[in-house]
């Protein structure tokens, strides 16, 4: 695995992540900051097998050599690095039980720590951005966490101050820069990040393939690149999949909450979607399930068809006759790899961003009737697949979903676009496969025929098939 940054960052396999030597091999045995995962070092000292050894000495006399074989049983044993217990302490913005982004980083954490018997951790809920630093103080101090795991892109600049202050402590901070946005973070600071983009350009084909109105809405937190690129993604997926259907294309409207968790808005926003701009499928960012419980009120009591999915979090039970598929995360294995590289003493300051593949046993796409589309695996992966969705568009989104997974197919490509370019509301190409716009503001182009990692983080336009978005600011 390889990840790019900014211009301060290098790319870095996967071996050097985990703090596996390349270099020599000592006695046949290579050297490795990490020893058969998590088992190997925590299991204190391990006997191998035993082998026989046969040693030949050659004695030699004035007439004759003679050779004698001497057999003996040699046993090795293998000393791992001792954990006796690792702290670690979780900042949330939310809190655990909106069932969206803080319950699935608590769940996240729980995984880990199953994972990891030496672990102990501790999180500080619904945590308002300018009191990040005061919290993490507070996890230091009274918890003495030596990792700490800050959670909101509006902790970023507080974590990084944090690291500063704290160098024997290390800090990973969830969807923002490694770097911070002032440029200065310390090398005892991470970034990681459970990137679902993809995810929602499936989403998008699941509701182009069963609207029967042509519309669609999307129910948005904060007008960040997080959120414009996942609105974009869904919304490309939408239209692939309407204008294959019927000639046309798609119609989607936005509406801003300004808020992570905020049920009452997002139940307002959802109906307004409905009733307004006659949008039968609905996809969020809002961490409850109020979209879906919406889309299931109108399904089985107001007698309209309405769609919507999961997110974050496996969201069924919360409309059983209303729900797609959706996307899900498990920010579990992330969380293990930063334990494991405290545990070893092997930290480097990483930026990981993982998507589709991510973290699988079996990386390499499958064939479409042996898909994984729909099923728990790596960091992110879909909540299944309704049959509703019509046999060719599941097949579809199972090719799309298998093909992500080596790269060979990106949604911020032409190809995802029904080949056609990828064009902002004003009309402007920013997506041609040659050029491409990074941002609107700066209005610099780079090559190539799909976004690249730096495009798609700090994008700020959207697509030309979103008519109306509540104005931002």
């Amino acid at each position: 695995m390889t990840e790019k940054s900014g211009t301060d960052r290098r790319r870095i396999t996967r071996r050097e992540f985990l703090g596996v030597s390349t270099g020599a091999a000592v006695g046949g045995i290579v050297a490795a900051g990490v020893i058969g995962g998590i088992a190997g070092y925590l299991a204190g000292q391990s006997a191998a097998p035993p082998r026989a050894v046969t040693t030949t000495v050659t004695q030699a006399a004035a007439e004759r050599t003679v050779t004698v074989q001497r057999t003996a049983t040699v046993e090795r044993t293998v000393t791992a690095p001792q954990v006796t217990e690792l702290k670690v302490g979780y900042i949330y913005v939310g809190p655990v039980g909106d069932y969206g982004w803080s319950h699935a980083h608590d769940q996240g954490r729980k995984w880990a720590d199953q994972r990891f018997p030496a672990a102990k951790s501790a999180y500080i809920e619904s945590v308002p951005e300018p009191q990040a630093a005061s919290a993490i103080e507070s996890l230091i101090t009274k918890e003495n966490a030596k990792l700490i795991i800050t959670t909101s892109f509006g902790y970023m600049d507080p974590t990084a101050e944090m690291a500063a202050k704290y160098p024997d402590r290390y800090f990973v901070h969830i969807s923002g820069y490694r770097s911070g946005a002032a440029g200065n973070a310390p090398n005892n600071m991470s970034s990681a990040f459970a990137e679902f983009y993809q995810l929602y350009y499936l989403n998008g084909l699941a509701a182009g393939a069963v609207t029967q109105t042509g519309v669609v809405g999307y129910v948005a937190a904060h007008p960040i690149p997080e959120v414009v690129r996942h609105i974009n993604a869904f919304v490309l997926g939408a239209n692939y999949a309407y204008k294959k259907r019927t000639g046309k294309n798609i119609k989607a409207y936005v509406v801003w909450l300004f808020s992570w968790f905020d049920p009452a808005k997002a139940r307002t926003g959802a109906i307004s979607l409905i009733e307004e701009k006659n949008a039968d499928v609905l996809a969020y960012t809002e961490d409850s399930p109020t979209v879906l419980q919406v889309a299931e009120e109108y399904t089985t009591q107001k007698g309209k068809r309405v769609w919507s999915f999961s997110h974050y979090s496996d969201m069924r039970q919360y409309g059983p006759n209303a729900h797609l598929t959706g996307q899900v995360v498990n920010w579990g294995p992330l969380y293990l790899e930063f334990y494991r590289m405290v545990a070893t003493n092997t930290w480097q300051s990483v930026d990981i961003w993982t998507r589709i593949g991510d973290y699988v046993p079996y990386r390499w796409r499958r064939p479409v009737d042996k898909s994984t589309a729909g099923q728990p695996e790596g960091t992110v992966y879909l909540a299944p697949l309704n049959p509703a969705i019509p046999s060719e568009w599941q097949a579809e989104i199972k090719r799309r979903y298998e093909q992500m997974k080596e790269l060979i197919f990106e949604p911020f490509s032409p190809e995802g676009n029904l080949g056609e370019p990828i064009r902002d509301q004003s009309g402007e190409v920013m997506v041609d496969g040659k050029t491409y716009v990074v941002s609107k503001r700066s209005g610099e182009r780079r090559e190539g025929g799909r976004l690249d990692r730096d495009a798609l983080w700090e994008m700020d336009w959207f697509v030309e098939y979103i008519l109306s978005e509540l104005p931002r600011g």
